[in-house]
């Protein structure tokens, strides 16, 4: 080929080699979507560039590829957010927190006492947002408050010395308002407590001289918590009956025995009373007593019988020496003179065959023999 024919060649071909101009027809762009690296008809995603991880529910950073944790909706805690700080107060965990008033035992240093009861536990309400007031109370309101057992004088019938696991005595209400068992006892614990005179070797500290004799030893009746005076010697025996319980110096005889209790008493909290004969019966009780000098003895006594037919009838060595009768319900004292030696007294109830009249019961108390000692 000539060289003019090869340069005609080359020229023909040149606009479509290197030459070529852009097209002046738009270009359809498709919008829709991201550009596709690969064949489109098989992609079924974004495309992912460099540093985006397809898998993961962050976002990387590219200048760090660190993955940022997912950020969480506060509303959906199971605490409260405090607007002002953006702490999370969690109830019941003990610790307050946020608007939390209280929280379980933590209480913001608060008291019964500081919230203007006279005394208690506070407390904190399940949803802390208020403290619980049901352990606090005020003493005297005459409202029983669930921390307290009682108020004034008033305790309910069930509630005895027995029924909370004690022998004798009576419960009281404190000045507190709780249960005062304080006059309870149990005999046999070498504790001396309520109305018993002594238990074991615990004499509440009384000797023969403090109890009116001149000399001696005091001893304790086991059985029945009551002191034995035969150990004493001059002086005086003073029997009020209020151990609540018959001493053991006493002996019963009659249908029924005498009783000591606290139903309508002579003086103090207990006298010894007859016991719940019916007509042509008797209930008697006697002691005997050693005067190592000559004496008396003196008691008081009071009746509700029929006044015609049924006594009260006091006997000295078996001889009577006074009667009463009557519905008056009067305390009457007797005096008697006793000489030295030994007596025996008896008090001695007789009904006749008909008719009752009051209670039908006589009462005796505070039994003073100078200077007897019983035996």
């Amino acid at each position: 080929m000539t060289s003019l024919a090869w340069r005609s060649l080359l020229l023909l071909s040149l606009p479509f080699a290197v030459g070529a101009c852009p097209s002046t027809e738009p270009i359809d762009v498709d919008t829709t979507g991201p550009a596709s690296t690969g064949d489109e008809s098989t992609s079924t995603g974004p495309a992912t560039t460099k540093g985006e991880d397809s898998t993961s529910t962050g976002v990387v950073d590219s200048s760090s590829s660190s993955t940022a944790a997912p950020t969480t909706d506060p509303s959906t805690s199971s605490g409260v957010v405090d607007d002002s700080t953006g702490e999370v107060a969690v109830c019941n965990n003990n610790v307050i927190e946020g608007d939390e008033v209280c929280d379980l035992s933590q209480v913001n240093g608060e008291t019964c006492q500081s919230l203007g009861y006279q005394g208690g536990q506070l407390g904190c309400l399940l949803t802390c947002t208020d403290y619980n007031l049901l352990g606090c109370f005020i003493c005297g309101n005459e409202v029983i408050d669930i921390a307290e057992d009682c108020e004034g004088e008033f305790v309910p019938e069930d509630v005895t010395c027995q029924s909370m696991g004690y022998e004798a005595g009576t419960v009281t209400c404190g000045t507190d308002c709780l249960y005062d068992v304080s006059d309870c006892s149990i005999c046999g614990d070498g504790i001396q407590a309520g109305p018993e005179q002594c238990d074991g070797i615990d004499f509440d500290g009384q000797t023969c001289a403090s109890i009116g004799f001149d000399e001696g030893n005091l001893a304790c009746n086991l059985a029945s918590c009551t002191f034995n005076v035969s150990g004493c010697s001059g002086g005086q025996y003073i029997q009020d009956f209020e151990a609540g319980v018959m001493p053991p110096e006493f002996t019963q005889g009659g249908n029924l025995p005498w009783v000591v209790d606290n139903n309508v008493p002579i003086a103090g909290g207990f006298s010894a009373h007859s016991g719940a004969i019916t007509h042509n019966q008797t209930s008697s009780m006697s002691i005997t007593a050693n005067f190592a000098a000559a004496g008396n003895i003196t008691f008081s006594h009071r009746e509700s019988t029929e006044a015609c037919c049924d006594f009260l009838r006091f006997f000295m060595d078996g001889a009577q020496v006074m009667q009463w009768s009557g519905n008056t319900m009067v305390v009457g004292n007797q005096n008697t003179p006793v000489a030295a030696g030994m007596h025996t007294f008896e008090w001695r109830y007789v009904k006749d065959g008909s008719v009752n009249t009051g209670s039908d019961r006589v009462w005796v108390d505070n039994i003073n023999l100078t200077p007897g000692v019983p035996i």
